[in-house]
This record gives structure tokens, C-alpha cells and sequence, in this order.
């Protein structure tokens, strides 16, 4: 029995003595993490410089000690980054990248479109960061506040109608319920083209000033007037067609010499006066001889030759 005992003795000694086995088995892992541990950020000097012990933030996102602080990141975003294409922008410290639309900003280059064409507009998002974004026409939608435009399509070209003279016009995008505006002018080109006075030989201007639009009282054989005289007569002639009183021989007299008073003298027309003494219709001859006084819009003609017993004029207005 204690030889027995003995041996139960000494096989317990053994084990006890195999423990130091499992102990230095274990020492490479104890080592790699010791190392590990001191791959931290801790004090680290140099014969050029000493830094303290610092902390870095999860992520990598910010390191700081007591002798500075670093706003770099480590696979992220510090500032602002761009992308040029495809048009790109990052900014450090909104989470996803998420950003709000704080203006549409509209543009057109130029601001002007002629009658009858077209102008593609452009859009840029101010966004709430301080940086801009690139829309595409098709992300808004587009109106016609004001003036004379015939539409806008979805992608932001805008056509403008025919006007009768250069018009402001105001156009409208909105993007997520955020609006933007932008004035265009449309430019006069043809002076002959609007509505229904489109090529009819009178200026758009002139029958828009006395009628309106598409009047077809100002239509170049109508008289609203009821002179017997029509519109291109009176055009012709810087008459007021609206007007019975408006006349283009307001004076004819004098004794030995005749005075011959035209008005309104207008600096783009010519006059011819002419003279008959039978009112015959091959009878009319130029006058010559007589003397010419600008005053304003007054021309006033005298002809010396005021004895005549029977004696006729007329004033032949031309208009290039």
C-alpha cells in the first residue's frame, strides 16, 4: 500500500511538474501581444523632435495630445473633396454626405433670346454647406412667370414667342419645393411678324401704339378713322390713323407768294410738292423754284410765284 501511495505521489509530481509546459508554450503569444501594445500612440522622440503620449478617435477620425490636434482622417474625408467627373463633392463631418438645397440658382448664356428661337437654361443647387451642385433641366419644374416666352420644355430650353419690340420675361424652376427665377429679355429681330400683322407692310410697333394687338382695324386697307384715307396712307403719311383731325397740309396761302406748310415732317420720309393749274391727272408738275424752312417737325415751302389766277398743290410722301 505504500508503494502504492508512492506512486500516486511521484505521478503527482509529474503532473505538477508539466505545468510549466503549458506556461512556456504560451510566452509567443504573451510576446506578439506585448508588441502589439506598444504599436499604440505613445511618447515618441528623435534627436529632432519629442511628442507626447496622444489619443486618436475611433476611426482615425481625429488625434490630439497636449501639443496639438490633427483633423485628418484615415480612409475618410477631411475638408472638401471634388471630383471633376463624374461632377462629385465630399464634405467631412456630414454624416452620409447628406446636404440640404438652400437656393436654385438659374443662368443663361446670355440673358437675351431673339424672337421665335430658343435658350437652353442652366442650374446650379446652392446646397447648405457652402458647396454647389449641378442639376440636370429635367430635375425641375419649369414655368413662365411673365412676358412674351412660348414655353419651356422639361429639360430648361425656354422659346420665345415674336414681339414687337425687346420685352423682359421672367422664368421660374423649382427644385424640392425650393424656387429660383431668372429675367430674360427677348429680343426684337423682324419688325414685321407679329400675330396677325405678320407681313402685312406696316410696322408691328406702329399698329400695336394705335390699336393694340391683333386689331384687325389695323390692317393697311382699313380706315378706322372714316377719312376715306387707309392705314398705309396714313402711315405713309405720320398720320394719327385713329384721329379725323390728323392732316398733312395744314396751311396753304399768302398773296403774290404762296406758303405751303407740312406737318408732321417726319426725317425719314421724302416730300415732293407738286402743282397743277387744271387738276387734270397728267397735269401735276414738281415744283421748283421755291424755298425750303425746317422747323422741327414743320416744313414750311414758299413759292414765289403766287399770281397765278388758278393754282394747285399736293404733297407726294415717300417712304423707303
Amino acid at each position: 500500500m505504500r508503494d502504492d501511495s508512492s506512486k500516486q505521489g511521484a505521478g503527482l509530481a509529474k503532473s505538477r511538474h508539466a505545468k510549466p509546459r503549458h506556461l512556456a508554450s504560451a510566452a509567443p503569444w504573451m510576446l506578439a501581444l506585448g508588441l502589439a501594445l506598444q504599436l499604440q500612440a505613445g511618447p515618441r522622440t528623435s534627436a529632432n523632435y519629442s511628442v507626447t503620449t496622444d489619443t486618436t478617435s475611433a476611426g482615425g477620425a481625429r488625434a490630439a495630445s497636449a501639443s496639438y490636434t490633427s483633423g485628418g482622417s484615415v480612409g475618410g474625408v477631411s475638408g472638401i473633396a471634388t471630383v471633376a467627373s463624374p461632377a462629385e463633392t465630399l464634405k467631412a463631418g456630414y454624416v452620409a454626405q447628406l446636404t440640404e438645397v438652400s437656393a436654385v440658382q438659374l443662368a443663361a448664356t446670355p440673358v437675351t433670346v431673339n424672337e421665335a428661337t430658343t435658350r437652353q437654361l442652366v442650374v446650379t443647387a446652392a446646397l447648405d454647406d457652402a458647396t454647389t451642385a449641378v442639376l440636370l433641366g429635367t430635375d425641375l419644374n419649369w414655368s413662365v412667370v411673365s412676358g412674351p416666352l412660348a414655353s419651356i420644355n422639361a429639360s430648361g430650353l425656354a422659346t420665345a414667342a415674336n414681339v414687337y419690340q425687346n420685352t423682359a420675361a421672367t422664368v421660374q424652376g423649382s427644385y424640392r419645393s425650393v424656387n429660383g427665377t431668372l429675367g430674360l429679355t427677348v429680343v426684337n429681330v423682324g419688325t414685321d411678324d407679329l400675330g396677325l400683322y405678320a407681313s402685312d407692310g406696316l410696322p408691328d410697333a406702329w399698329q400695336v401704339q394705335y390699336f393694340g394687338t391683333n386689331n384687325p382695324q389695323a390692317a393697311p386697307t382699313a380706315d378706322a378713322s372714316g377719312t376715306g384715307q387707309n392705314n398705309l396712307l396714313k402711315y405713309t403719311a405720320g398720320l394719327i390713323p385713329t384721329d379725323r383731325s390728323s392732316r398733312l397740309l395744314t396751311n396753304v396761302g399768302g398773296s403774290g407768294t404762296h406758303t405751303i406748310t407740312i406737318s408732321p415732317r417726319l426725317t425719314d420720309r421724302t416730300y415732293t410738292v407738286q402743282f397743277s393749274t387744271t387738276l387734270s391727272a397728267n397735269g401735276w408738275q414738281t415744283l421748283t423754284g421755291a424755298t425750303i424752312q425746317d422747323n422741327g417737325q414743320t416744313r414750311t415751302v414758299t413759292d414765289p410765284d403766287g399770281t397765278s389766277s388758278r393754282k394747285f398743290y399736293r404733297v407726294q410722301v415717300s417712304y423707303p
